[in-house]
């Protein structure tokens, strides 16, 4: 179990890391609800908690 800690971890890093550098951009994208979100007005957090909701 501890080698699943670290590759989630490595995941969420990965995963995390451009949609906050995006945050920097006008980047906008549309979920599978067809709901717009744009990037730059969420600024990172908010976005993080509507994909996981979305899970």
């Amino acid at each position: 179990m501890k080698h699943i800690v670290p590759f989630y971890l490595l995941v969420t890093l990965l995963v995390g890391s451009p949609l906050y550098a995006s945050t920097a951009l006008n980047f906008s994208f549309t979920d599978l609800e067809g709901t717009t979100y744009i990037l730059s007005d969420l600024k990172g957090t908010p976005l993080v908690i509507n994909i996981g909701s979305h899970w």
